[in-house]
């Protein structure tokens, strides 16, 4: 590898200062919610910080929407997000869609400031990460419905083999 290209290599590999605990795709990624969703988590921490660490507007500027089609081309599925109803299902996919344009304002932000943002932009910034943060929790709670329905599917039959052990 030579080091003359800036365009060198950054098709196979994240943005320089992502770091692979965000979960993104790509070196380690696990197939799960918290790899999709650690895409969204990157940006909210980087808006939530900008104001103390001016340095991340230049992430900001970097991050880019991502959809659950391009992470699935990329090899990775959600677990489950194909059990969710169609409802949830639907529903997961429009807090997604409101997570990618709420990123996509922060970077709009940090773009047009250029240099150093303003405090008012360091306040969008920031009320931008706090609704990110509560879409987030969302998604989190309608992919964890499914696992906790699959796991109510799975003890009564635990619990009823364990009754049966105790009175027999």
């Amino acid at each position: 590898m030579s080091a003359g290209s800036p365009d060198e290599d950054t098709s196979q590999s994240p943005p320089p200062r992502a770091p692979d605990a965000a979960g993104e795709p790509g070196a380690g990624a696990t197939n799960s919610a918290a790899g999709f969703l650690g895409h969204f988590n990157r940006i909210v921490m980087m808006v939530e910080l900008i104001g103390r660490l001016p340095d991340l507007a230049e992430d900001v500027r970097n991050w880019r929407p991502r959809s659950l089609v391009e992470y699935s081309r990329d090899g990775a599925a959600i677990d489950g997000y194909g059990a969710l109803s169609p409802v949830a299902r639907h529903a997961f996919e429009a807090v997604v869609a409101g997570l990618n344009t709420l990123g996509s304002t922060a970077v709009t932000i940090c773009e047009n400031a250029g240099g150093r943002l303003s405090p008012d932009e360091i306040a969008a910034c920031r009320e931008i990460g706090v609704v990110m943060a509560s879409l987030l929790e969302r998604a989190r709670a309608l992919i964890e419905t499914v696992e906790d329905s699959r796991l109510r599917a799975a003890r009564p039959c635990a619990d009823r083999s364990f009754q049966l052990k105790r009175t027999g």
